[in-house]
């Protein structure tokens, strides 16, 4: 119960939206579920998770990639994708 409520009063508040770390602080609350479950995999190999949340998906909604800002692309901390890439698994797949 303790350790709850730390993660949730201190851990939590710290962490920066749209992120992995936030995400996997969601996830360890039980609170993930309202997030987006599209994975893409990095260049270094590694799968990223989209840290939006779901239902924001919009293929015609295209990001400008200047201001890192994701448009309706998935997201995950600075990686923006879509769903049209080989490396990618769209969240309708899961």
């Amino acid at each position: 119960m303790r350790l709850e409520r730390y993660v949730r009063e201190a851990v939590l508040p710290a962490t920066h939206p749209y992120t992995t770390v936030r995400r996997r602080v969601l996830e360890a609350l039980g609170e993930a579920g309202g997030l987006c479950t599209a994975q893409a995999r990095n260049a270094d190999g590694d799968v990223v998770v989209c840290t939006l949340d779901a239902g924001h998906y919009d293929v015609d909604d295209k990001p400008s990639f200047e201001d890192g800002k994701p448009g309706g692309w998935h997201r995950a901390d600075a990686s923006i994708w879509n769903d049209s890439g080989a490396a990618w698994l769209p969240h309708a797949a899961l």
